[in-house]
């Protein structure tokens, strides 16, 4: 019974959270109106469809035709689905912080900062004797 109470506070949290990006975020004319442009522009800059961009989001590619068309604005769940599939934060597809302005980080250390510690130690380890020489070793 216990575990039914966390789920109905999570479900009522996560309402909340909804209601509140609905109101905060999306009734801002200028997020509202930059985010089909942004979303498109992300997608495109990184080479995939719709389709591809839902399959990897775990969102349905018509979601994505109408959050880019303006016809319906994304839950606060699948802005952040989408950021995650395009490797840039949610505040770059609201128009809040430039694609330029961000500093320019390849996206396969943005994926390894996420890894569990095994997997952090072997990148580190790969990433140091790619940049260290030898000391035995000539070019």
């Amino acid at each position: 019974m216990g575990h039914d109470v966390h789920t109905i506070a999570y479900s009522s949290l996560l309402q909340r959270s909804e209601i509140v990006y609905e109101l905060v975020v999306m009734s801002s004319s200028s997020a509202a109106a930059e985010l089909p442009r942004l979303l498109a522009a992300q997608r495109e800059a990184r080479g995939l469809t719709q389709a591809e961009l839902g399959l990897k989001a775990g969102i349905a590619p018509g979601a994505i035709s109408h959050f880019e068309t303006g016809q319906r604005a994304p839950s606060l769940e699948s802005l952040v689905k989408l950021a995650d599939a395009l490797e840039c934060s949610v505040d770059q597809l609201l128009g809040r912080r430039s694609a330029e302005a961000a500093p320019l980080v390849d996206p396969i250390f943005v994926r390894a900062s996420r890894a569990d510690s095994h997997t952090l130690d072997a990148v580190r380890r790969v990433t140091a004797a790619l940049l260290h020489e030898p000391p035995n070793e000539k070019k």
